[in-house]
This record gives C-alpha cells, structure tokens and sequence, in this order.
C-alpha cells in the first residue's frame, strides 16, 4: 500500500518529474542531436516546422511535460498498490512503482515517436532516425531517473 495520502503522492510526482526534467537537460545537450528533440516535440505542438520554434518555447515544453508526465506513473501507481506486495521502497510499492515506470517511459517514447515527430516533420524529418533515437535514450533516462527520485522524496516527506 502507498504511505503517502493522495494530495502528497501528486506533490511528490511532479516534483520529482520537475527535478528529471532539469536533470535530463545535461543528458541532451550533451547528445549528438543536442536539444533537437524538445523542438521536435514543440513543433508537434504548434504543427510547424522545429526551426520555427523559440528557444524559450522548446525549453517550456521540455520543462512542463517533464513535470506534469508522472501523474501518469502516479496513476499506475495508485491503481497497481492495493494489491498485496511483500516488499516497497521507502513507502512505495516495488511492483507498482516499476510497473508505472516502465507504463510512462514507454508512453513518453511512442507519444514522441508516433504523434509529435510526425506533426513536427519540416527540416527535420530527414533527421528523424538519430532524433528518435536520442529521444529513446533520453527517455530511458528519464525513466530511470525518476525511478531513483521518486522513492527518495517520498522517504523525505515521510520523515
């Protein structure tokens, strides 16, 4: 079962998608394709061209949906926890949560992969391999990223 009610598991989501979300900053700029997908994805959004997006737009889209993402995972969580599981990290199911994990980093990609690259297309799409590609390793990322953060908020708030 959760040990958080339900108000402070939704705090702990999107403050831990937040602190991933900033995190995976250092992770893509360092890639080949660099910040590419955040303008991918934010052309999705607007259906243009990724050249045609600011800087300052890509990065708010990158931010918030990093942010507002693990309500999913929170979700799956909640569903998942009133099954009888022996064993939980720092208050948080063990099953549930790797089973939200996977459900969102698996999401993130195939939204990614399927829906914005395609909408974005323009100068891009002959890019569209190494960017989905990034993106994959982005998101593994991230995934395991908030895999680690997770328990360790919940550990903090429920101190």
């Amino acid at each position: 079962m959760l040990a958080l009610p339900l108000g402070q598991w939704v705090l702990v989501c999107l403050v831990s998608g937040a602190m991933a979300a900033a995190l995976m900053n250092i992770p893509m700029y360092v890639q080949p394709q660099g910040y590419q997908p955040a303008y991918v994805a934010a052309a999705g959004l607007r259906r243009c061209d990724p050249t045609d997006v600011s800087q300052a737009l890509a990065v708010a889209v990158h931010q918030v949906t990093g942010t507002v993402a693990p309500l999913l995972y929170g979700a799956v969580v909640l569903v998942l926890s009133p099954l009888p599981i022996a064993l939980s990290l720092n208050g948080v199911p063990t099953i549930p949560h790797l089973v939200g994990i996977a459900v969102l980093t698996l999401f993130i990609y195939f939204f990614f992969e399927r829906v914005a690259m395609p909408r974005a297309g323009g100068s891009l799409r002959e890019e569209a391999t190494p960017i989905v590609r990034q993106w994959a390793l982005s998101t593994f990322i991230y995934g395991v990223t908030l895999a680690l953060l997770i328990p360790a908020m919940v550990r903090i708030l429920v101190l």
